[in-house]
């Protein structure tokens, strides 16, 4: 599945969600729900990683400029401040791309977390469902 696709689906529960009333007690679509969000969240944690693994490669790349660059101006005699400023100049390419890397990976984490609170909620439901249901079934 394509992550638009997986956020549109996510959202689409969600906003269901959001328009049962309080006192819902359709337990069968709750669970049917429930399982939907549950595999689309595995779904967008796996694409969620791979953006991490990106981020974290974007970062790496950003520091290995900015070393190399300072290394470079440090062996031709600049001073080790000077240096410094100038790698990190030299590295704004790549230090643009780690932060738009960085950017898409907290945005993606938020969704996500919302995603698992809304699980978490749908579960509540479901169990304070079954626990209503089973206070009826004792016989008084």
């Amino acid at each position: 599945m394509h992550i638009e696709e997986v956020t549109h689906e996510i959202t689409e529960i969600v906003k269901w969600y959001q328009k049962c009333p309080m006192d819902f007690s359709g337990i069968n679509e709750l669970m049917y729900n429930r399982v939907q969000l549950s595999t689309l969240l595995f779904f967008y944690a796996t694409h969620l990683g791979d953006v991490r693994k990106e981020y974290k490669r974007a970062e790496s790349q950003t520091e290995i400029v900015r070393r190399s660059k300072t290394m470079d101006l440090i062996n031709n005699g600049q001073p080790i401040t000077k240096a410094v400023e100038h790698g990190k100049m030299m590295s704004l390419d790549e230090y643009a791309n780690e932060r738009q890397w960085d950017a898409l990976y907290f945005g993606m984490k938020l969704i996500y977390d919302s995603g698992v609170e809304i699980l978490n909620t749908i579960n509540q439901h479901i169990s304070n469902l079954k626990k209503e249901y089973d206070n009826e079934k004792l016989p008084e």
